[in-house]
Formats: structure tokens, sequence, C-alpha cells
């Protein structure tokens, strides 16, 4: 109901009220007029006017209900418009946590992330003495050292010149892969945001069989190792490759054998990076699921 409307029919009340009594109220005071009309006792007539009033009352119960039920509709409406509103927020500041990881992504200094992760990766693949290297290394107990056996093999890939040259970068080189694997975890944890995601090409294919194969090596060392459960946290890691592959609509790794079936024929593992036979033992990679 319009505030006019409501006004109009308060004043017309009002009056309408207030004319009745005035009416009674003259009409008793004159007794010879009221005998004209009726034998009835004074009291009849303004027991009529007490009627009246009543219903008055009724009519005006009646009215508040009515405004308290257009009321009630009005607060519904502007409720559903404010979670409409926070709804639409709630999108708009996902999407802009993804896309801000996104250009952080194809920035020129994160390029530089990457590129040292892939002095790392790399000859992860090609060697497993040296992928065992770098999984300890996410630990502070528990650690292994880099043998001169590994070097073969990692000289399939990088392009360090010797073991001993190999050993002086690949230390910074590492720690960039820190930086990449966690700010992947940052974006496999942005709340309800798969779908945007899976909008955005973050390489995911390069990255995905490197990943889970770390991720799962992790998982495996902080299991079996005293000393690292002791002294560390838990991995989450491979949470962080499950939400993305969610994201992405690629079909789980649920066991060794998925894993295996994964990067055996890889064509990029195998071509350019050399992936080390010992990788493709599914006794290696028997980890937990959950």
């Amino acid at each position: 109901m319009k505030s006019r409307t409501f006004l109009y029919l308060v004043i017309f009340s009002t009056v309408m009220i207030f004319g009745l009594w005035s009416w009674a109220w003259y009409v008793g005071a004159e007794p010879v007029k009221i005998k004209a009309i009726t034998n009835q006792p004074l009291a009849d007539m303004f027991s009529s006017v007490n009627a009246l009033f009543a219903g008055l009352a009724l009519c005006g119960v009646i009215l508040t209900v009515f405004l308290q039920l257009h009321e009630l509709q009005e607060t519904k409406s502007e409720l559903a418009k404010t979670a409409e509103a926070n709804r639409a927020s709630a999108e708009h500041a996902k999407e802009s946590a993804v896309v801000s990881l996104f250009q952080t992504y194809c920035s020129e200094y994160f390029q530089g992330v990457k590129n040292a992760s892939m002095n790392v990766l790399i000859p992860a693949m090609a060697s497993r003495d040296y992928f065992e290297f770098i999984v300890s290394r996410f630990y502070v107990a528990g650690q292994k050292d880099l043998h001169d056996d590994a070097w073969p093999r990692i000289s399939l890939v990088t392009r360090y010149k010797n073991l001993a040259e190999f050993r002086l970068g690949e230390q910074n080189d590492r720690y960039k892969l820190d930086e990449l694997i966690n700010f992947f975890s940052i974006l496999a944890h942005q709340n309800n945001a798969t779908d945007v995601i899976g909008r955005c090409d973050f390489s995911w294919a390069w990255w995905r069989p490197m990943f889970w194969m770390i991720a799962i090596a992790q998982q495996k060392r902080y299991a079996e190792n005293e000393a690292v459960r002791k002294y560390a946290t838990k991995p989450q890691f491979i949470a962080a490759v499950r939400k993305i592959d969610e994201a992405y609509q690629l079909a789980p790794i649920s066991s060794a054998t998925d894993l295996v079936e994964l990067i055996a024929g890889h064509p990029k593992l195998n071509a350019a990076y050399k992936l080390d036979p010992a990788h493709k033992d599914a006794a290696l990679w028997s980890f937990n699921a959950k």
C-alpha cells in the first residue's frame, strides 16, 4: 500500500469517527429531539454507537494485519535482493582472486619461477635417485644426499656441465620449485572457484604428471619415516593436485597403477625428459588414496 493512500485512509477514518461521536453528543444533549425519534432510552442509542466503534475497531485490526503482511512481503523482497547482491559479490570476489593468481602466473617474475622449477623437475624425471633426493628435501628430517651415481642420467637433460656445477645451481632452483608448489596449493583452495580455474589455462597438462609424482612421493615418505612425521606437518599437496584435476574435469589418480599409466606412455616425459625406467615401477608408487 502506498503511503499517500494509507494517509488518506487514516484521515477519513478519523474524521468519520469524530463526526459520529460529535453527532451522538449533540443528540444526547437534546432529549426532546430524541423522544420525537424513539421511545427507547437514550442509552440504547449510545449502545448502537458503541457497536459502531467496536466494528471500526475490528476494521482497524484487519487493517493492521494487512499492513503487517505487506511489510513482511516488502522485507522478504529486500532480503532476496540483498542475498542476490551478496551472491553476485561473492562470485565476483572468487573470480577476481583467480584472475589475480593468473596474472601472477603470467608475470615476468613468475616465468623465472617456472623456468627454475623445470631445471629441477626435468632432471628429477630423468633420474630416480635425484627425484628421491628432492622429495627428501621437502622435510627437515631424513634428508638424503645427492650422490655421484645420479649424474649420468641427470647429465642427459641438464644445462650444467658437471655434478659440482649442478649442485651449486639446483638448490636455488629447488627454492623456486617450492614457490611454484605453494602457488598451485593456494590456487587449488580458492573457495568454490573450480569453475573459474577450469576456464583459465595454468598449463596444468604440463605440470600434472610431475606434480602427482611429487605429491605421492611426499605422502609415502611422510607415512613411512617416523623421524619425518616427528618434525614435519602432514603433506597437503596431494589434496591440491586432486582439486585442480577436478577443476579441469580430469580422471582422478586413485592408485599406483593409474599413475604409472599416466607417465609410462607420456610423450613429453619419455622423449624430452628421458624418463627413468625406475619411475615406471608401480611398487614405488603405492599410496593412500584417501
